[in-house]
C-alpha cells in the first residue's frame, strides 16, 4: 500500500473541544485539557501514525480578542498554523450557535485556498434537531468539503473523521518516526503545560486567566528526575489563592502534576513549585519569551 502524508490543522473558537479531539484520535496526552477557555497557548504538532498513513495535526490557541502582547502571539500562532497545511478542521461546539462559531474562522482562512472540514464537535451533548437546521444554512451559505459529527470526549465517529481525512493526505514522506509524540518531546514545555492545566483545573474561577509557567530546572539523578518550576501570577492576591491555606493548594497543584509526569517520564520525580508575581506578564516580551513564546515557534 502506498504512504501517504500530510498536515492538519485545527481552528475554532476557545473551549470547542480541539485538544479533547487531539487527544482522543492519538490516544495520547499532547495538549493539555482543562474546564477554562484558551488553554492552548502554543501550537502543538500530534503525529498519527499507521504504517501506511501519517497525520500530523495542528493544535492552535482559540481565536479570540487581543488584548496584550500574549494574545497577539496566540492569534499569530493561528495564522501561521494554517500555512501550508494539506487540510482545515474549523471544531465548533456542537451545543452552541454554529454560525456564529464559523464566522470568524473563516475570515481567518477565506483568502487561503486549502480544503476545510467543518467538524461538529459535543453532539452528545445534543439531539440532532436542534443542530440540523442550523447545518443546512452552514451548507447553503459555506463551502466545506465535509461536515462531520463527532464527540471527542466519548471518541464517537473519530474513525469516520479519519477515513474523510485520508483522501487529502497528498504527500509521500514519512516526517516523524512511529515513536514520536509531538514535536515539543518530553521537555520543558510539556512540563510547563502540565504544570498550568493542573493550577488552572484546581483554581478554577477564583483567578483571571492570567498564569504561567516557566521550568527553573530539570535534572536527574540517579532514577530520580528533579523539577523546579515558577508559576507566574498577576496580583498578591491572585498569588494568595494559589498558594491556599497553610501552602494546601500549591501542594495539590505539585502532587497533581508530579503524578502525571511521572506517568509521561516513566520515572520518578520531585517537584519543587514557586509562585511569583510579575503585574502585566502577559505584555512583557521578556517573560513571553523565557516562557516560551518565541518569533521562531511561529
Amino acid at each position: 500500500m502506498e504512504f501517504k502524508s500530510g498536515f492538519v490543522a485545527l481552528i475554532g473558537l476557545p473551549n470547542v473541544g480541539k485538544s479533547t479531539l487531539i487527544n482522543a484520535l492519538l490516544k495520547k496526552k499532547v495538549s493539555i485539557v482543562t474546564p477554562k477557555p484558551q488553554t492552548t497557548r502554543n501550537k502543538i504538532m500530534g503525529v498519527y501514525n499507521t504504517p501506511s498513513r501519517q497525520i500530523i495535526f495542528v493544535d492552535t490557541p482559540g481565536i479570540h480578542k487581543q488584548k496584550n502582547a500574549l494574545d497577539r502571539f496566540m492569534n499569530k500562532s493561528v495564522e501561521a498554523a494554517v500555512e501550508d497545511v494539506n487540510l482545515i478542521l474549523i471544531v465548533v461546539d456542537a451545543t452552541k450557535v454554529l454560525y456564529e462559531q464559523i464566522y470568524t474562522p473563516l475570515k481567518k482562512i477565506d483568502a487561503k485556498k486549502i480544503p476545510t472540514f467543518l467538524v461538529v464537535n459535543k453532539v452528545d451533548e445534543t439531539t440532532i434537531e436542534k443542530i440540523y437546521p442550523q447545518i443546512e444554512k452552514i451548507k447553503d451559505e459555506t463551502a466545506f468539503k465535509e461536515i462531520v459529527f463527532i464527540s471527542a470526549k466519548k471518541r464517537q465517529n473519530l474513525d469516520v473523521l479519519l477515513e474523510l481525512i485520508d483522501p487529502y493526505l497528498t504527500d509521500t514522506i514519512k516526517y516523524y518516526q512511529d515513536d514520536d509524540l509531538d514535536d515539543k518531546k518530553i521537555n520543558n514545555f510539556i512540563v510547563s503545560e502540565i504544570i498550568r492545566e493542573k493550577a488552572l483545573y484546581l483554581i478554577r474561577e477564583e483567578i483571571p486567566h492570567g498564569i504561567g509557567v516557566k521550568v527553573e530546572t530539570m535534572e536527574r539523578e540517579g532514577n530520580l528526575l528533579n523539577i523546579s518550576a515558577t508559576i507566574y501570577c498577576e496580583k498578591q492576591s491572585h498569588k494568595a489563592i494559589i498558594i491556599g491555606k497553610n501552602g494546601q493548594m500549591l501542594k495539590d497543584i505539585g502532587t497533581r502534576a508530579r503524578q502525571e509526569l511521572e506517568k509521561i517520564y516513566d520515572t520518578k520525580i520531585f517537584l519543587e513549585l514557586w509562585v511569583k508575581v510579575k503585574e502585566n506578564w502577559k505584555d512583557s516580551t521578556g517573560l513571553l519569551n523565557e516562557l516560551g513564546f518565541t518569533e521562531d515557534d511561529i
